[in-house]
C-alpha cells in the first residue's frame, strides 16, 4: 500500500513561524509632537540599516523611527531567510539598460552585504542563526536546465570570468538528494532567522541612541522646508524624512502607483526526526531554489524544521493586505503537491505552520532609491522578496543620500535619476486584471519551457 501524501495538520497554525522564536517587548508609541534631524518611516530592515549607518557616520544626529507594529512584524520578519546576491528579478533587463559594468557593481555591492551582515551579527551578539552555507539553484525539467545554462553564461559575461559548471543530476543529489533534481548551480549565500535579525537590529539601534516608536503608523508625509510625518499620537518634523515602508509604500500619496503588495506563502514543519533526516542526503543544509519565475524553495531552520515556500504569488483586488489572506487553502494545496514531487520519501512530514506575507513589487522587478523634488523626502523600496542583503546595501545608499554625499553607493544603478524612469501601475480595476493576466502568462511560458 502506497504511503499517504504529505498534508497539513487538521488545524495548522496560520501564524508566522519566525514570530514564535523570540519574545517581543514593543517600544513606546509616539504620544506628542517632536522634532529631529531624520525621521524614518518603517522599522524593517531598510529603515533599521539606514538608521544604523547614519548614526555610525554622524553620531550627533537625532534619528527617530516610526513603525506601525514592531520591527520584524512585516516583510522583514516574514521572509524565508535566504540571504542572496540578488540585484533584481530580471537581471537581463538591468544589463540591457545599464550595461555589464554597472550591473556588476550592484551585484558585488549586494554580495559584500551577505558577508557584512554575518560580521555585524557576530560583532553585536545578535543570535540571528546566520549560516553561510550557500544555496542550490535547481532544475527539474529541460526548460529549467536551459535557464540555468543561460544564467551561468550571463554571470560569466557580467563578471568577465568563467563560472562554476552546472552540476549533473548525480552531483546535485549528493548535496540535496531529491529525485526531482536534474541539475543545479551552486550559488554563494547564507540563511538567517529573519525575525531574530530584525529584532537584533532594533536592539542595537536602541542601544546606540536611535529612538524607535512602535505602534506608531505614519498616516501621511506633509512636504515643506522641513517635512512632517503625521501619526495618530503626534507629528514629527524633521530635516529629512525617509519613507521605507516596503509593501505599504503605496499607502503614501507620493508613491501610490509605484508598488503593489503581492502575497507569498510558506509552510514550516515540525522538527524532523533523525529517522526522517536520514532518508535524504542534505548534510550541508544548503538552501534550495527552483529555477523558474514562480519558484519554490526550501531550507532547514536551526531546530531542523523544514521550510517550504513559494508557488504562485497572489494579488488581491484593491491591494488587499488583510491578515485573513494568510488562509488560502489553494496555495497550500499547490505547495504540498510540489513538496511531494521533490521529496516523496518525506510523506510523513507534518507541516505545522502555514502563513503568508506581502512583498513590494515594482514594474521593473528591482529596488528604487532616491528623493522627491526638494530633496528632503527620500525613499527606498521595491525589493520584490529578495531584500535581506539588498536592504543592507540600500541602507548605505540612503545614508549617503540623506547626508548629500556623492559616493559609489549613490551611483549604483538602484538610484533613480533622469535616465532611470519609474514605470507606475494603473488604478483598479485595470491593476487587478493586469495582475491576473501576468500570472497566467508566466504560468503558460513556464509550462512550455
Amino acid at each position: 500500500m502506497s504511503a499517504p501524501p504529505t498534508q497539513l495538520p487538521s488545524s495548522p497554525k496560520h501564524v508566522v513561524y519566525w514570530h514564535e522564536t523570540e519574545h517581543v517587548t514593543p517600544e513606546p508609541p509616539l504620544r506628542q509632537d517632536a522634532e529631529c534631524d531624520v525621521c524614518i518611516i518603517g522599522g524593517g530592515y531598510t529603515g533599521l540599516w539606514t538608521a544604523l549607518f547614519l548614526q555610525e557616520a554622524e553620531p550627533a544626529l537625532d534619528i527617530r523611527i516610526v513603525e506601525a507594529e514592531h520591527s520584524g512584524h512585516g516583510a522583514s520578519g516574514r521572509a524565508d531567510g535566504f540571504v542572496t546576491p540578488t540585484v533584481g528579478k530580471d537581471i537581463r533587463a538591468l544589463v540591457k539598460e545599464f550595461g555589464t559594468r554597472r550591473t556588476l557593481e550592484a551585484s558585488q555591492a549586494v554580495g559584500r552585504s551577505i558577508l557584512e551582515i554575518g560580521r555585524f551579527t557576530r560583532r553585536n551578539k545578535i543570535d540571528a542563526e546566520y549560516e553561510a552555507n550557500d544555496y542550490l539553484m535547481v532544475a527539474t525539467d529541460p526548460g529549467q536546465l536551459k535557464r540555468l545554462c543561460e544564467d551561468r553564461e550571463l554571470a560569466a559575461e557580467i563578471a568577465g570570468r568563467a563560472q562554476p559548471e552546472i552540476l549533473t543530476a548525480a552531483q546535485a543529489r549528493e548535496f540535496i538528494g531529491s529525485p526531482a533534481i536534474l541539475g543545479a548551480l551552486r550559488t554563494g549565500g547564507a540563511q538567517v532567522n529573519p525575525f531574530k535579525l530584525a529584532r537584533g537590529l532594533a536592539r542595537v539601534a536602541k542601544e546606540r541612541g536611535i529612538t524607535i516608536h512602535d505602534g506608531t503608523p505614519a498616516l501621511r508625509v506633509e512636504p515643506g522646508v522641513r517635512p512632517t510625518v503625521v501619526t495618530p499620537g503626534g507629528r514629527i518634523t524633521a530635516d529629512k524624512v525617509v519613507v521605507a515602508a516596503n509593501a505599504r509604500q503605496f499607502t503614501f500619496r507620493q508613491f501610490r502607483g509605484r508598488t503593489v503588495p503581492v502575497w507569498s506563502y510558506a509552510m514550516v514543519s515540525d522538527p524532523l526526526t533523525d529517522a526522517q533526516l536520514g532518508r535524504i542526503d542534505w548534510a550541508g543544509r544548503e538552501g534550495l531554489v527552483e529555477a523558474k519565475t514562480m519558484l519554490t524553495c526550501a531550507r532547514f531552520t536551526a531546530d531542523n524544521r523544514l521550510l517550504w515556500a513559494g508557488g504562485t504569488p497572489l494579488y488581491f483586488y484593491g491591494r488587499d493586505m488583510s491578515e485573513h489572506r494568510m488562509y488560502e487553502p489553494r496555495v497550500y494545496r499547490e505547495l504540498l503537491r510540489e513538496f511531494h514531487r521533490f521529496f516523496p520519501m518525506w510523506h510523513d512530514v507534518a507541516f505545522r505552520y502555514a502563513y503568508g506575507g506581502v512583498i513590494d513589487m515594482t514594474r521593473d522587478y528591482a529596488p528604487h532609491f532616491g528623493s522627491l523634488p526638494g530633496g528632503n523626502i527620500l525613499y527606498g523600496y521595491g525589493f520584490c522578496g529578495n531584500g535581506i542583503a539588498a536592504t543592507h546595501t540600500g541602507g548605505k545608499v540612503l545614508r549617503d543620500l540623506v547626508l548629500g554625499k556623492d559616493t559609489d553607493w549613490t551611483r549604483l544603478l538602484y538610484v533613480d535619476d533622469a535616465r532611470r524612469g519609474q514605470r507606475t501601475y494603473p488604478p483598479e480595476p485595470l491593476l487587478y486584471a493586469g495582475a491576473r493576466a501576468t500570472t497566467r502568462l508566466l504560468q503558460w511560458k513556464e509550462s512550455r519551457a
